[in-house]
């Protein structure tokens, strides 16, 4: 038996069911761009948390699992700066030069540019290469960035000039930033500190085995170089004294010769050894006052 729906039944019917399919595309859109936004936001707020945690190298998965997945997304310099930090927390300096890198070309602020350029200097002092970093701090300067920026850039490059050794450049930077009498004491000691002459300890251990080290203070070397010179050379002699040409030629030729050039080479390296520790002992006294000061309220 069929049933026969009356066309106004129908109608109505047929306009409930594109209303219910109308609300559900509304409501299936609002639920999809809403896992979106989680799933968008669930890399950096886990690599935040795992960065925090101190697990940087998972935290480095999870940002760079963002950089994948949005690859024009307008927050990439801040994630590529997030995984330059991570890196520098692990000691892998040439990653987080690069990262940093393309976090500051990738920054659109000026302040924000030089925030990131500062960090990278501070990575660059951190793997040693002063040069560049001090390049980094004078592109800083030049944008005319905020004065507390401006003022951490001159203080940056001093800290850099400290670890070259280039205390005069330091201190000049560094008249900008603290008048500290204790500081400009250490700067006047350091500049005065005596230095080792190399080729003078290479002269004495050339003339007496041995003395170039006790120049630079190593008495140990110092010793152990004139007792065993000392040998070879009276091997050589005694061996010519007894008409054994050959051996003697051995002695004094091969083997005697060859140390007493080897002592008056670690002479002049142990000079500069001694120059090069006294240096560091010297910067490491004046970056722990800059800490002192830059700690005090």
């Amino acid at each position: 038996m069929n049933v026969i729906i009356p066309d106004d039944v129908y109608v109505r019917e047929v306009k409930v069911l594109n209303k219910s399919i109308y609300l559900f595309l509304i409501s299936a859109s609002f639920f999809f761009s809403g896992f979106t936004a989680i799933a968008e936001e669930r890399p950096l707020s886990l690599g935040k948390h795992l960065f925090a945690q101190g697990n940087y190298d998972a935290a480095v998965t999870e940002y760079k699992r963002f950089l994948f997945f949005h690859p024009d997304d307008v927050r990439m310099s801040e994630v590529y700066y997030n995984i330059g930090l991570a890196y520098r927390a692990q000691g892998l300096w040439a990653e987080a030069v690069t990262s940093l890198r393309t976090a500051t070309y990738l920054a659109t602020g000026d302040e924000t540019k030089s925030e990131y350029q500062l960090e990278l200097a501070v990575t660059l002092i951190a793997a040693q290469d002063y040069d560049l970093a001090r390049l980094e701090l004078i592109k800083v300067t030049m944008r005319a960035p905020s004065a507390q920026l401006y003022r951490r850039a001159l203080f940056l490059q001093a800290v850099a000039y400290i670890y070259q050794f280039r205390w005069e450049a330091a201190r000049e930077l560094l008249r900008n930033y603290t008048t500290d009498e204790r500081l400009d004491m250490l700067f006047n000691a350091v500049t005065d500190m005596p230095q080792k002459s190399a080729r003078l300890a290479k002269v004495l251990s050339s003339i007496f085995p041995g003395a170039g080290q006790v120049y630079v203070g190593n008495w140990k070397d110092g010793i152990n170089a004139l007792l065993l010179n000392g040998a070879l050379g009276f091997l050589t002699v005694d061996a010519v004294l007894d008409g054994y040409y050959v051996d003697a030629a051995l002695w004094g030729g091969l083997i005697f010769w060859r140390y007493y050039r080897g002592n008056t080479f670690r002479a002049g390296r142990a000079a500069e050894q001694f120059n090069l520790q006294e240096s560091r002992g010297a910067a490491d006294t004046i970056l722990q006052r800059l800490q002192e000061i830059v700690g005090t309220p």
